[in-house]
């Protein structure tokens, strides 16, 4: 009997809580109430709470209605103008411009025409808010708390819009800096022509399943709507080719690891990407006028110089086994022929079994043995008795040494640099992850000279590329300390974007699979078979 009248008393409870909020919202019935009244009790934390809008947005957003004396902007009492209509277009995409949607609160239908503006409101703070500071904590890996523009802030950007589209109101926002703003245009331009839908496939290489190779890309290429369902066999290579420039890969139209990876993501996927992308640019601080910048998704290195990029050189990076680090730190010293002291991991794993097999090894590849400084005969040891590298390996400088004939040397915990190789002929793949996680460069010793040449400002005696190539032809080991040390940033952005193009390099190292992830929240990926 208790449990009932306990039953009875929660019923009670929870009918009186639904007529209360049903008697409170039937001001917005009442049509002899002024437009301006109804506003104003909305605009309080009461109902705010109810649509579900975060106290430091509802205190915006009940200053910014206070000043203008609770008129609405977009609305009236029974319809949404065309261009608040055409605002809520826009806020439902806000992944177009790089905002998570789930930044942005739903409107539902069912809602008075003056409850959905004030939600677009709420929306519209926060999203230029997102676009201007981003929402992305890269430290914590964690979405930063939603927070709004200020009331005086939104007063001018909803002014804006009286002369200018939506659309141009959020390209307009974030960082000044090119690389942004070409991103933020093309992966606007990208959505507007593309689904975003969330499918996922589980292709296998030409190797692994040869039946219907083009059968099985048609049929991915058409759920991602690049061609119909009446392509030939000549549009579905030409396609794929182009899908293959698009993410960064080798266009050869094969059916290779990293075809199938990039074909294989989602379009969601890919998008969340691009919008991490541009958070990445807007959380950076500003780089200083001088400074060597690394993309490791990219394989690319820049040097600036007053503001100006003056070098650009292909790179080769880590393995996924060897992973190169992000890091900061800066340039100090470029050595011509250097030696290059062989990690122990290296000596031990690689080194050690060629060793066992011919005691002549090192010696053939230019290496000496040391024990304390002091250099052993390697013919001398039983190498058949270790298991693990004993001794300190370095090869000696030369056209064989594994770091090539220059180096580019910084201070990290992690011992890796950028350096030369012998192995050029790698720099002519798209994808290069070959290394055990130092950096090789493409043409080195033209990189060397323009580090140099602005380095030369204010020395005695300038560091010419004259006086490089004398230094090159000494054929022996000499390190040029730098006057001014150059700051290298050594990053992880994998989708890029140039002036006439964006491209979506595969996140090689799955550094960002994690925080996608975070981005997508509760949504779930619907896997296709292919």
């Amino acid at each position: 009997m208790k449990i009932i009248h306990l039953f009875l008393i929660i019923f009670l409870l929870f009918s009186c809580s639904e007529n209360k909020a049903e008697v409170e919202k039937n001001f917005l019935k009442d049509k002899k109430i002024s437009v301006s009244e109804k506003i104003k009790r909305i605009v309080t934390d009461s109902h705010l709470s109810a649509l579900g809008i975060s106290e430091k947005v509802s205190k915006n957003l009940i200053q910014y209605y206070k000043e203008r004396g609770f008129k609405p902007v977009f609305a009236t009492d029974s319809t949404i103008s065309k261009k608040g209509l055409k605002l809520q277009e826009e806020l439902n995409q806000s992944l177009y411009y790089g905002v998570p949607n789930q930044r942005v609160k739903t409107i539902k239908e069912n809602l008075h025409p003056l409850e959905k503006e004030v939600l677009m409101l709420a929306n519209l703070s926060i999203i230029i808010k997102d676009l201007n500071v981003g929402f992305f904590d890269f430290n914590t890996k964690k979405l930063k708390e939603i927070s709004p523009i200020s009331h005086q802030e939104m007063r001018s950007k909803i002014k804006e819009l009286d002369t200018i589209s939506v659309t141009k109101l959020f390209l307009k926002q974030g960082p000044a800096d090119s690389n942004y703003r070409f991103l933020a245009k093309h992966l606007y331009n990208y959505c507007k022509k593309y689904t975003i839908d969330t499918t996922s496939f589980t292709l296998k290489t030409e190797k692994e399943d040869s039946i219907d190779v083009l059968g099985r890309i048609k049929k991915v290429l058409i759920s991602k709507k690049y061609i119909s369902e009446e392509a030939d066999s000549a549009l579905i290579i030409e396609t794929l080719k182009s899908f293959q420039l698009e993410n960064g890969i080798g266009a050869d139209a094969k059916l290779g690891f990293n075809t199938v990876k990039a074909l294989n993501e989602s379009t969601y996927d890919k998008v969340l990407r691009a919008s991490l992308s541009l958070d990445k640019l807007r959380s950076q601080a500003k780089k200083p006028s001088k400074h060597v910048r690394i993309n490791l998704p990219e394989f690319r290195l820049y040097f600036f110089s007053d503001d100006t990029l003056r070098s650009e050189h292909r790179i080769i990076i880590g393995k996924v086994t060897n992973q190169t680090p992000e890091l900061v730190s800066n340039i100090n010293r470029i050595t011509c022929f250097p030696y290059w002291r062989v990690p122990y991991s290296i000596a031990s794993k690689e080194i050690l079994p060629d060793l066992k097999r011919n005691k002549n090894y090192l010696a053939k590849h230019h290496y000496k043995l040391y024990a304390k400084e002091k250099e052993v005969d390697p013919t001398s040891i039983n190498w058949s008795k270790y298991s693990s590298f004993p001794f300190q390996v370095v090869q000696q400088p030369g056209k064989w040494n594994s770091l090539g004939l220059v180096k580019f040397e910084f201070n990290n915990s992690h011992s890796v640099y950028v350096h030369d190789t012998p192995s050029r002929g790698l720099f002519n793949n798209s994808f290069r992850s070959y290394s055990h996680g130092c950096m090789r460069c493409q043409y080195p010793q033209e990189l060397a000279k323009t580090i140099l040449k602005y380095d030369s400002i204010g020395r005695k005696e300038p560091l010419t590329s004259a006086v490089f190539d004398s230094i090159m032809k000494l054929e022996r080991n000499y390190p040029i300390p730098l006057k001014n040390s150059v700051p290298i940033f050594i990053e992880y952005q994998s989708v890029v974007a140039y002036r006439d193009r964006m491209v979506f390099y595969l996140d090689l190292y799955n550094r960002e699979k994690e925080l996608v992830g975070k981005l997508k929240g509760n949504s779930e990926k619907r896997k296709v078979k292919s």
